[in-house]
C-alpha cells in the first residue's frame, strides 16, 4: 500500500473514531508513520483528505454501474432495474458502517461536502440512466422524447425516494401506511409511462419494500449485539 492510501485508510479510522473535527493532520501523520512533507506531498488539508475520501465512495458505485452495463446482455428495462437494484444493494452494503460515517460527517459545515456528494451521485446517476434511455430508444424499447431530463428527472426521484424510505427503518410497525404505499406504486407508475412501456417492467414498489425490511432487520441486529 503507497503513502496515499495509507492516508486515506488512517484518515478514515480517526474521523470514524474520534471525529472530523477532533482529528489534526499531525494525528494522521502520527498515525500513518510518515513525515509532514510526506503528508503535504499528496494532500494540502485533512479537507483535501475528507474530500477524497467521499470521492471514493462514488467511485465505488460508478465501478458497479460500470461492470453492470457493460455485462448486460438482456433487454434495456432489465438494466434500468439493475441500476435501481446496485443503488440500494450499495446502500445496504453501508448499514454496518453507518455509525462510523455519522461520526465522519458530523462536523460544524458538513452540508458542504454533504451537499457535494449528493450532487456527484445525482451527476453520476443521471449520466448513467441518461446513456440507458437513449440506447433503448434506439432499439425501440422506449418511446422518449427527451431522454436526459427523463434521466434527471428519475435520479431526483430516486433520492426522494430514499428519503422517504428512511422514515420506514425505525418504525416499529411493519404495516406500511397507505400513502407511503401510494406514493410507491405512482412511482413505479409514473416511470414506466414516461418511458413508453404498457406493463410495469421497471419495478420500484417491491424493491422498495425489500429495501426497508432488509434494513430494518440489520439495524435490529446491530441493536441487539451493542446491547449484548
Amino acid at each position: 500500500m503507497g503513502l496515499k492510501d495509507k492516508i486515506l485508510e488512517v484518515s478514515h479510522e480517526l474521523f470514524a473514531s474520534k471525529g472530523y473535527d477532533e482529528t489534526t493532520v499531525s494525528d494522521i501523520i502520527k498515525m500513518t508513520g510518515s513525515s509532514r512533507g510526506g503528508f503535504y506531498h499528496h494532500f494540502d488539508s485533512k479537507e483535501e483528505v475528507l474530500r477524497a475520501i467521499t470521492d471514493e465512495y462514488i467511485d465505488k458505485l460508478s465501478r458497479l454501474y460500470n461492470k453492470a452495463t457493460e455485462e448486460h446482455i438482456g433487454s434495456y428495462s432489465e438494466l434500468f432495474n439493475k441500476i435501481f437494484s446496485i443503488f440500494h444493494e450499495y446502500k445496504m452494503g453501508q448499514i454496518k458502517d453507518w455509525p462510523k460515517l455519522q461520526k465522519i460527517f458530523s462536523f460544524s459545515g458538513n452540508h458542504v461536502i454533504i451537499l457535494k456528494i449528493a450532487k456527484d451521485f445525482e451527476k453520476l446517476t443521471t449520466e448513467v440512466y441518461t446513456r440507458i434511455i437513449k440506447e433503448g430508444v434506439e432499439k425501440g424499447e422506449f418511446t422518449v422524447k427527451y431522454p436526459q431530463a427523463l434521466a434527471g428527472l428519475w435520479t431526483r426521484e430516486v433520492l426522494h425516494i430514499n428519503r422517504i424510505a428512511q422514515k420506514e427503518f425505525y418504525k416499529d410497525c411493519k404495516a406500511r401506511s397507505k400513502d407511503f404505499m401510494d406514493y410507491l406504486e405512482f412511482t413505479e407508475d409514473m416511470i414506466n409511462r414516461e418511458l413508453g412501456l404498457e406493463d410495469n417492467v421497471i419495478k420500484v414498489k417491491f424493491p422498495i419494500l425489500d429495501y426497508i425490511e432488509y434494513t430494518r432487520g440489520q439495524i435490529a441486529l446491530e441493536m441487539g449485539e451493542s446491547n449484548d
